[in-house]
């Protein structure tokens, strides 16, 4: 159940974002389950900081 819920949350984040006149925005997606054993936290900030930069303001 808790699968379908994320499914259907996940498609209203993606119409809202659809229906905004500015489409400077970007969707990720991380399965966490395990991911904090495996991603180091500084270099997804550092990732995430270098994208916001290339996409700049809105």
């Amino acid at each position: 159940m808790q699968g379908f819920f994320n499914i259907c949350k996940s498609i209203n984040v993606i119409y809202h974002i659809n229906i905004l006149k500015n489409k400077n925005h970007m969707i990720i997606s991380i399965d966490a389950e395990k991911a904090f054993d495996k991603i180091q936290h500084p270099f997804m900030i550092k990732t995430l900081q270098n994208k916001n930069k290339q996409m700049g303001p809105n």
